[in-house]
């Protein structure tokens, strides 16, 4: 077995359930850290005033300035993302099943770019934790 997370021999009751959960978890790590990143260049751009593209065809041109409303959606989106991310290497290292679902949960914050991913590969970790045997493979 290679990639990242837990190294198991074959005959370990746990390598089933390694083997279940990698493929999730690395895509749940991937939406974490695309979310970091999508909303640290949130703050580049407002803090660059550059013109938002969302202003409809035919209207004046606005510029994304940072306000507090704007800020605080960056700053919950990092630490959704960092939750992700943390809660993907829980899970790959089988530890800390909370931690998990925590991360899937928050893979779901949808005032995020990352959500086109986040929400797929949120539901696909929640179901893959809520397997049989996935919570008592985490407690050994």
């Amino acid at each position: 077995m290679s990639g990242p997370g837990l190294h198991l021999p074959p005959d370990d009751p746990r390598y089933k359930v390694v083997e279940i959960i990698r493929a999730p978890a690395f895509f749940l790590l991937c939406t974490g850290v695309l979310n970091v990143f999508f909303n640290l260049a949130g703050f580049v751009l407002a803090a660059m005033r550059v013109t938002s593209p969302l202003v409809p065809a035919g209207a004046p041109a606005t510029t994304l300035e940072l306000s507090w409303s704007l800020a605080l959606m960056l700053v919950v989106g990092i630490l959704c993302g960092v939750l992700s991310a943390w809660g993907a290497m829980s899970a790959m290292n089988l530890k800390g099943y909370g931690l998990a679902t925590v991360g899937g949960i928050t893979a779901l914050y949808i005032l995020s770019p990352g959500c086109v991913v986040g929400v797929p590969v949120a539901i696909w970790m929640l179901f893959t934790l809520r397997r049989e045997g996935v919570r008592e493979a985490f407690r050994s």
